[in-house]
């Protein structure tokens, strides 16, 4: 039982490091929120770092609990990607069984995280990347789908709160992957 492939996580690597670089880029210049902003994008890189290190995992969950302690504001999102790397351990895993106990924990977590903060563009996307590289049996493709639809009905109110590269990014992910309407397809491409 693996729980991603090779491609797909290469994909998976490729194009959630864009976006987390990018959501590091637009950070609020507030002196006394670069601090906890640097530590964000230094545990978002050791989050990739960890889908090929299975070594990582442990230093990188550390990592996010520490931010959460530091600034409550992102309880949500870190637990989100503390639930991405407890699920990943399923994918380093030996034994099928153990593989599915990781994924499954790491999945609960994920979801409380997101309904800690539901609106949050990188939790949802964090979410919605990890269900929807996950093999169907997990049945999260539904998931996905939802996290990818919302980040559209999110952007409007939000997208000024971000790079324009990160939603160019954002965007061309969600064309590329996400089952949208005529209309959503129309509203991405303008």
């Amino acid at each position: 039982m693996v729980l991603f492939t090779t491609m797909n996580l290469r994909q998976f690597i490729r194009i959630n490091l864009t976006i987390a670089m990018l959501f590091a880029v637009c950070v609020s210049s507030v002196a006394d929120k670069k601090p906890i902003q640097a530590t964000l994008q230094s545990a978002r890189k050791q989050f990739y770092a960890a889908i090929e290190d299975k070594n990582q995992i442990a230093p990188t969950i550390r990592m996010f609990q520490r931010i959460a302690q530091l600034e409550p504001r992102y309880t949500g999102r870190t637990q989100v990607y503390i639930g991405a790397l407890i699920a990943l351990k399923g994918k380093h895993a030996f034994f099928p069984h153990a593989k599915l106990k990781w994924a499954k924990r790491g999945l609960e977590i994920m979801d409380d995280g997101l309904a800690e903060n539901p609106d949050d563009i990188e939790s949802l996307f964090i979410h919605g990347t990890t269900c929807y590289y996950l093999p169907f049996f997990f049945r999260r493709s539904d998931d996905a789908q939802r996290d990818f639809k919302k980040i559209i009905k999110l952007m409007p109110q939000q997208r000024h709160a971000y790079d324009p590269q990160l939603i160019k990014n954002v965007t061309a992910f969600l064309l590329e992957n996400a089952k949208l309407t005529d209309d959503e397809k129309k509203y991405l491409n303008d």
